[in-house]
């Protein structure tokens, strides 16, 4: 059976990966080099700690206030785009306490699954990419953001996951020489991380040498199909025929499938990122800076930090502003930095694919019998990529997935 796979991010090289184990001759297109997704600058997180999705209780009134400060960690950028305005609705409908605790089982499920399945794929592929299982360390400055850190503590511990919540002194321990200015912090001990670009060259090159063909610089520019079933992608470079096509192309999935008649919210949810290639003193844990939304991880070739969520399509621009809160905000926390600690440093934009709910679309259409959808991760594609690609394979293969699918629907907002 031939599988056509549009994108090469996370979800579709670990899509590629188990599909080319069940013996599928598959076949990855890019309209880049394969380099350029949000697969390769983020924090690199594996994080059954993020159990509850970014639309939750609480998050619309703290976006309003950052929305008057340029540069804070939350930003929508007004628009008369009707796609936002409707995606802005369902993300307040969204963001209740009763769907949330519709998703977090889910999310748990998946992320604790995922968790555990890079650790195989790494042991398989024989991949080097840094990866470390040392849990993360969310930074608290004040008591009360402490607090809320820890009944997310108890949630998590309910879901069978180990974690403490530590003093600053405690804190400190678990990075001997890196100073912190906080009043504690959540230990999740089940989190690790890695390399992101590092696994993501690997596992092309190993998929590649399994027989996995990438068609880079080919824009896909539309389908053929009948009778409900597609026949064959239309790109520049030509027709490209198969059984099954899944389409995992990030922000850019919904602009593609709205041309053939399947409508699913989404937005591009832009993040930027930073490596400090010989920082001041290097953590040997990963941490997140609660407050200020920043990730820290220590990677193989520097400090990484990472942070922001700003909606606002597919502008993949970088405003200064932004990144500079990012900057303002670490010595805060870690004394040892100051601004000359940022000089010269070049950033990194991505476009997170961020559904209303904060669940990814994981399934196939009601429109093509033989279309499989997969996007919509926001922050956690590399933390979901490994079970979304097993959930794919599933689907490929005509079973239910292994996973209750059923708040994942690809259509659930037609």
């Amino acid at each position: 059976m031939k599988i056509a796979i549009v994108g090469s991010g996370m979800i579709g090289l670990c899509s590629a990966y188990y599909l080319n184990k069940r013996g599928f001759e598959v076949t990855i297109l890019d309209e880049g080099d394969g380099s350029d997704n949000c697969s390769y600058g983020n924090a690199g997180y594996f994080s059954p700690s993020h159990l509850v999705p970014l639309a939750s209780p609480g998050i619309i009134s703290q976006g309003l206030k950052w929305m008057t400060n340029p540069e804070s960690p939350f930003y929508i950028k007004p628009s008369l785009n009707r796609d936002l305005a409707r995606w802005g609705w369902q993300f307040y409908r969204a963001s209740t306490k009763s769907r949330v605790k519709r998703a977090v089982p889910v999310l748990s499920q998946m992320l604790t699954e995922s968790r555990t399945l890079i650790e195989e794929i790494l042991a398989d592929t024989k991949i080097k990419a840094g990866f470390d299982n040392k849990g993360l360390l969310m930074y608290c400055k004040s008591q009360n953001v402490l607090d809320e850190e820890a009944e997310l503590a108890n949630l998590a511990k309910k879901y069978g996951q180990e974690v403490d919540v530590l003093s600053s002194a405690e804190a400190e321990k678990l990075n001997p020489g890196f100073e912190i200015n906080t009043v504690g912090a959540v230990h999740f001990k089940d989190d690790a991380w890695f390399t992101p670009h590092l696994f993501m060259e690997e596992l092309k090159k190993y998929l590649s040498k399994q027989g996995v063909t990438f068609s880079y610089h080919t824009r896909v520019t539309n389908m053929e199909s009948g009778e409900g079933h597609v026949k064959a992608l239309v790109t520049d470079k030509g027709k490209v025929e198969a059984d099954q096509f899944i389409i995992a192309a990030g922000s850019w999935t919904a602009k593609f499938l709205n041309q053939q008649g399947i409508k699913i919210l989404l937005q591009g949810g832009k993040g930027y990122s930073f490596v400090v290639a010989d920082p001041p003193v290097m953590p040997k844990t990963a941490s997140i800076l609660t407050e200020a939304r920043v990730a820290v991880t220590p990677m193989q070739h520097g400090l990484r930090f990472a942070g922001t969520m700003e909606i606002n399509r597919l502008d993949l621009s970088i405003n200064p502003r932004r990144v500079k809160g990012i900057q303002n905000s670490i010595p805060d926390y870690f004394p040892q930095f100051s601004e000359k600690s940022f000089v010269g440093l070049k950033p990194w934009a991505g476009l997170r694919p961020c559904t209303p709910d904060g669940l990814p679309y994981i399934g196939k259409t009601r429109k093509f019998d033989n279309l499989i959808v997969a996007t919509g991760h926001a922050m956690l594609g590399i933390s979901l990529g490994p079970v979304t690609g097993l959930m794919v394979n599933d689907l490929a293969q005509e079973n239910t997935p292994h996973i209750d699918d059923t708040l994942l629907q690809v259509e659930r907002y037609s």
